[in-house]
């Protein structure tokens, strides 16, 4: 089988892509015949789990078996659900949506004879927001081979949605804005497009925003409107609220499209009827627009300071379902004289997904090719790429699916600052940030810290991500995201220089090199991960995922 698929795994919902024997990105159906899966989970078992719409309707009737909006806790801290009993990390649950949609995937594909029998989906790459950190990106990772796929990478949402809007291309050279509203998390990016090169700017964005909020407005302006006009308080009534959850959601949906609904409640103290308009509704949510309008304007704040000001945005293209609501074209028009263009929003991160797999594929395929024929391995021929670029040029010529096909290069940028613990001045210990958040990648920063005390035999190395421009900081609670102890040869005096250089990769990795500089004790180590899943959890959930039966 020589298709790879591309997944977007989102906070609300989910989908999968591939690209048709046309060359066209097609989404796949679930079982219910939707091109989109609710992103909830239930556990009925260890053994049965529930994924998608069935699960949805049973969040607040079944809360100990049901999540919901688990994405918010990929790569975090405290990433742990317990659902009926069972203690469940952030990338299982996830790991089981991508179970659900790439086994109903599967079965479409099975009927219209794409795949034949014995052959499945394997080759994935998955999206995450722009702004994800390393931990939530190999969070994300972890979900997928738990769920049994091979994932070739990840890549940030607002580049697959450009991808897949068509800005990438030997004709196209522009700078495009990309506003991503979806359920759960806001993510905004500016890139910019040179032929098959797509460069991103900066990035910003919460991971503690989206359509929810919307919801959750609206649901406590109708609660707070049924107890005034019956006098009751609805969260008394489970049944009720399980109800009110879902038709909050379809009348937010209505008023994208129509000037006024009529809403109405069934509870325990009667009926409440009343015609909602949407300029009401976007009175209740206004402040939560106000709050993309206040990160978008910090995202434009460093475009303009790297030569993007607005007035050189050829393009503002709105993604995620949420970005639906009139009052968001409206805002960025009016605020900012610019016609966004709404395309495809709930498929175009899962489309752009499956076009740079295919992309990636076919340049991998002719890679391999070319080394066969020169007796060279992979790596090599790909390393001696990087400084001719013949390949490139080759393959523009005559390699993919047709002559004169480019292979989509991303660069990309710093979604985080990492930064080092050290004595400011020999007193007060600070974070020292060397790698700046919207840095280009590869990122590279060397700076010399120097030991603290007399006859030191060595020192942690105290890493830090954070979102701040600040070059020090305070620490205030922080916690590191790795400690790495460092051992020197022999102890040595106070003020002794320790050179310590931090480099981040494409790839998201990071190196850490530190050598004090009296007897060069040497450290070159990468970033262990922290807040992720031990070999035992992941053996146990492994195990769980195995005898499942997600549905």
């Amino acid at each position: 089988m020589g298709y790879v698929f591309g997944i977007d795994l989102g906070t609300t919902y989910s989908c999968i892509s591939y690209i048709d024997e046309y060359g066209k990105p097609v989404v796949l159906k679930n079982s219910d015949g939707d091109h989109t899966t609710p992103s909830v989970v239930m556990v009925e078992s260890e053994d049965n789990i529930i994924v998608g719409t069935e699960a949805k309707r049973s969040i607040e009737m079944e809360p100990d078996r049901t999540v919901q909006f688990i994405k918010r806790k990929m790569g975090k801290e405290n990433d742990t659900v317990t659902l009926n009993g069972t203690q469940y990390h952030a990338p299982e649950i996830s790991s089981m949506i991508l179970k659900k949609i790439v086994n109903d995937a599967n079965e479409e594909l099975r009927q219209t004879g794409v795949l034949k029998d014995g052959e499945a989906i394997k080759d994935v790459v998955i999206t995450c927001p722009a702004y994800f950190g390393m931990n939530e990106r190999q969070a994300t990772k972890t979900a997928g081979e738990l769920a049994g796929l091979n994932v070739l990478n990840i890549i940030n949402e607002p580049t697959a949605a450009a991808i897949s809007y068509g800005v990438s291309g030997s004709d196209k050279n522009e700078t495009v804005l990309v506003y991503d509203l979806g359920g759960g998390t806001f993510d905004i990016t500016v890139m910019n497009i040179a032929g098959s090169d797509i460069s991103v700017v900066c990035t910003g964005g919460d991971d503690q925003l989206g359509g929810k909020d919307w919801d959750e407005a609206l649901m406590d302006y109708v609660t707070e409107r049924y107890e005034e006009e019956n006098g009751e308080d609805l969260s008394e009534d489970p049944e009720t609220i399980a109800s009110l959850y879902v038709d909050v959601e379809t009348w937010k949906k209505a008023l994208t499209s129509r000037e006024k609904v009529n809403i109405s409640v069934n509870g325990p103290a009667g009926r409440f009827r009343e015609e909602l308009t949407r300029t009401k509704y976007e009175e209740l949510t206004s402040d939560l627009l106000n709050r993309t309008k206040n990160l978008l304007d910090d995202v434009l704040a460093v475009a303009e300071k790297q030569g993007y000001p607005i007035s050189k945005i050829d393009k503002v293209l709105l993604v995620g379902g949420s970005s639906r609501m009139p009052q968001v074209a409206a805002m960025i028009e009016r605020d900012y004289h610019v016609t966004p263009v709404l395309s495809d929003p709930d498929e175009a991160v899962a489309k752009g997904a499956a076009i740079y797999a295919s992309n990636e594929k076919a340049y991998n395929d002719f890679i391999e090719i070319e080394a066969a024929k020169v007796g060279k391995s992979v790596e090599e021929v790909k390393e001696e790429n990087l400084v001719t670029g013949a390949l490139d040029q080759k393959y523009a010529r005559f390699g993919g699916a047709g002559a004169g096909e480019l292979r989509i290069n991303i660069t990309n940028v710093l979604s985080r600052t990492y930064g080092v613990a050290a004595l400011d001045n020999g007193e007060v210990l600070r974070i020292f940030n060397m790698l700046m958040i919207n840095d280009k990648l590869p990122a590279t920063k060397t700076e010399t810290f120097y030991t603290s005390v007399d006859n030191q035999s060595g020192l942690s190395l105290k890493i830090y991500e954070s979102r701040s421009t600040d070059n020090v900081m305070d620490i205030d609670g922080r916690e590191p995201i790795t400690v790495i102890d460092m051992k020197f040869n022999k102890a040595v005096p106070q003020h002794t220089p320790v050179i310590q250089t931090l480099a981040l990769d494409n790839s998201g990795i990071l190196h850490i090199v530190a050598e004090e500089q009296l007897y060069h004790s040497k450290l070159d180590t990468t970033f262990q991960l922290s807040n992720q899943m031990t070999e035992a959890e992941m053996s146990s959930a492994a195990s769980r995922m195995s005898s499942a039966n997600i549905e």
